[in-house]
């Protein structure tokens, strides 16, 4: 007897989908959405949602486009620490560019991404192989670092903060960078959404600076040196103040 699973809601409401049918393509369900008002109304991307509100780029993504976003998961913004979250919150700067890292100009499905992926390493190889000789020194190395078994296929694809994203394709599993796509293909009416588990950060921004700072300014004032007789110096000062007080009386 035919079954149907429920595996989501979506705004008020309760989305079936058969087995074996993928959370991202369920019949365009958000297809009456834009980008903004899905990510703001996903229980899984309120860091997200809140981050976009703090950067100013809610109106960009709810009526511009079409766009392909690369959307970072509550988690995957947990696994950077509730430090480096605040600090990048509150340096709008910082945060605009990090998120525009995740956006690129176009609508790019997980079937187009794969397809541009195979197709570029495909010639690539192409162009390699007509340029080494059978038995050439490049492909000795190659086969001792154990290069000749990948499979991986990638693409490269430029983001609104103006820097390049490498996409790759492996047996079905799309990458961006190094965070993996945990759920793809949600439509809405100005792009495509992706949902990946690692934030991106680009070359230009540096999270973790302001947590060294921190840490460097507690640390230093608890170096106390001794003095040769085991006392601290703010002692000793304090003795000789005291002596020097007494003379003068």
């Amino acid at each position: 007897m035919p079954f149907a699973v429920t595996a989501a809601v979506v705004g008020d409401e309760n989305v079936t989908v058969t087995p074996g049918e993928e959370i991202g393509q369920m019949d365009n369900q958000t297809a009456d959405m834009t980008i903004a008002a899905y990510i703001g109304q996903d229980e899984n991307l309120t860091r997200l949602a809140e981050a976009i509100t703090m950067a100013g780029l809610y109106d960009t993504l709810n009526s511009g486009g079409p766009y392909t976003v690369f959307a970072p998961s509550d988690d995957a913004f947990n696994a950077l620490g509730n430090d480096t979250v605040n600090q990048l919150m509150i340096d709008t700067a910082n945060l605009t560019m990090v998120l525009q890292y995740h956006v690129v100009e176009g609508e790019y499905t997980s079937e187009n991404l794969t397809s541009m992926a195979g197709n570029q390493t495909g010639n690539q190889t192409g162009n390699q192989t007509g340029n080494q000789t059978e038995g050439g020194i490049l492909e000795i190395f190659s086969g001792l670092l154990g290069m000749g078994n990948e499979t991986g296929n990638m693409t490269t694809l430029t983001t609104l903060a103006g820097e390049e994203l490498n996409v790759s394709a492996t047996d079905g599993e799309v990458m961006v960078e190094n965070a993996t796509v945990t759920m793809a293909d949600i439509n809405t009416t100005n792009g495509v959404i992706h949902i990946i588990d690692q934030v991106l950060v680009p070359a230009s921004v540096n999270l973790t600076a302001a947590e060294n700072q921190t840490t460097m300014q507690v640390e230093t004032p608890a170096e106390t040196p001794t003095g040769p007789m085991g006392e601290t110096p703010t002692t000793t000062m304090a003795e000789n103040q005291s002596g020097l007080v007494g003379v003068v009386q």
